[in-house]
């Protein structure tokens, strides 16, 4: 029912089709999805008009009872990441029938995860895809192709046989009204002949990059603007998930982050007792499982945090880490078997940037944070045991190892800040063995001189000759 076309319905009269058609409204679900009142608004007609409308498209598409087996094939499906342990933290990979949200910082990774999607999409259901292709919009920044190339190069499952560029579609929105029209009409269409095209792959996930940047043009806030700022999301909003419930896709939507100030316990100035924004934005709108991340949260607001089904942050740590030898032999090789990656992730002689991801809230996942690291190959998770050196490097062997079944997991306890070479930690942990080395050399020196004091073997009569002015007295 809500895909049926309402140019298509024989009991709305020309006039009403055409109304319909001038407010951009295409499916029947576009229409169930807005109050009679927005009706009226879009398309230039009467309240009574709107309703008459509503009234008949309600009476005619009731909804039906159906059998479960009529509809196993309206399943949703599930996208790889192209990473395991992404696939598994996010319940399976990414699903169909569902908006998507990706915030972060600049360079955390955003784009990356938008790029890896759009190439993986394409590939056999066997190998984890959707047989399908991407459309990628973007705001105000360019699609990079040579990045994109770069990740079909280096990533295991990609190759040029599968995935290319020629399946991936592109256009550019720099305004809100722009974006709407892509959204309601050129998008539909493009779907639409994509599905009845042999030799096309329909498709089947749709990327904006970056939403938050259609919204800055406002130099004042006022009430009105935000009105209509939240207006024009829950627009938006209809649309995209218009789109993922009656094509089968999944949508992919970058997003900002703008910066939270601690003005003071809110609870303390609210006499009735009831919570305050501040007080409940830290549960869907940020993520504390490292230091600094509190401190950045989900750009537009409250409105936007309640379309979207999955929540993911980016962020930045600063942290870098030297991998194992068994970490680096797993990373996707090229250039003749070279490792090869971004301008952070060298893997042979410098320490890794480590990144960290944490799903805020999903529908169909449970929340959790990860560390991960971007290669040439896109986004990698680091599993617990990755980040941690060999017990070789830790012990030297005039140590005797510890029994592992005594090992616990956390990698201070496996190996202790202490035992860790300062040339094979992140540069913020070397700092503190450095300093807990310089306090042990301290701490031996003033039990050295502490020693000699309490020796008793020096006689009183060294204190009877003291030097003064030269003379011995």
């Amino acid at each position: 029912m809500d895909s049926i076309q309402l140019s298509a319905l024989p009991y709305l009269t020309r006039t009403q089709k055409e109304a319909l058609k001038k407010g951009t409204l295409q499916t029947v679900a576009d229409l169930l999805l807005i109050s009679p009142q927005d009706l009226g608004r879009r398309c230039r007609i009467s309240p009574l008009e709107a309703k008459s409308i509503f009234t008949a498209v309600c009476q005619n598409n009731s909804p039906q009872i159906r059998s479960l087996a009529d509809v196993v094939d309206e399943q949703e499906q599930l996208c790889s990441t192209g990473d395991g342990y992404l696939d598994a933290a996010l319940g399976g990979g990414v699903r169909t029938g569902m908006v998507w949200e990706v915030f972060g910082q600049s360079a955390a990774g955003k784009t990356q995860m938008a790029l890896q999607l759009s190439l993986l999409v394409q590939i056999p259901v066997t190998l984890g895809g959707l047989s399908g292709s991407a459309c990628y919009i973007t705001i105000s920044s360019k699609l990079p192709t040579s990045r994109l190339l770069q990740i079909v190069q280096a990533h295991p499952l990609l190759s040029k046989e599968i995935c290319g560029l020629e399946n991936i579609n592109t256009i550019k929105s720099p305004t809100i009204p722009i974006l709407l029209h892509v959204l309601s009409k050129i998008l539909p269409d493009l779907i639409a002949k994509k599905a009845t095209e042999p030799n096309s792959k329909p498709v089947k996930l749709v990327v904006i990059d970056a939403l938050a940047e259609l919204f800055h043009a406002d130099d004042k806030t006022t009430t009105s603007t935000l009105v209509d700022r939240s207006h024009n999301i829950v627009e938006v909003s209809t649309l995209l998930h218009s789109l993922a419930s009656s094509h089968n896709l999944a949508v992919l939507v970058l997003n900002e982050v703008s910066d939270v100030f601690n003005r003071g316990d809110p609870a303390e100035a609210n006499s009735v007792g009831d919570l305050g924004y501040k007080q409940q934005s830290k549960w869907f709108g940020g993520a504390d499982s490292v230091s600094g991340e509190a401190n950045k949260e989900a750009s537009l607001g409250l409105v936007w945090a309640n379309q979207v089904n999955t929540r993911i942050m980016f962020s930045r740590t600063g942290r870098r880490r030297h991998l194992e030898d068994s970490f680096s032999s797993k990373r996707p090789k090229a250039n003749g078997g070279q490792s090869s990656g971004d301008n952070d992730a060298a893997l042979d002689d410098e320490a890794i940037l480590i990144r960290r991801m944490s799903i805020i809230f999903s529908s169909v996942a449970a929340p959790c944070s990860l560390d991960y690291i971007v290669t040439a190959a896109g986004i990698s998770v680091l599993p617990d045991e990755d980040i941690l050196l060999r017990p070789e490097d830790a012990f030297p062997p005039s140590q005797p190892e510890p029994d592992h079944d005594i090992f616990p997991t956390s990698p201070g306890d496996i190996f202790p800040t202490d035992a860790m070479p300062s040339s094979q930690v992140a540069p913020l942990d070397a700092g503190l063995a450095e300093h807990d080395a310089q306090s042990e050399t301290r701490r031996g020196e003033d039990e050295e001189w502490e020693n000699y004091w309490n020796a008793d073997d020096m006689s009183g009569d060294i204190y009877n000759s003291v030097a003064l002015n030269g003379e011995e007295i």
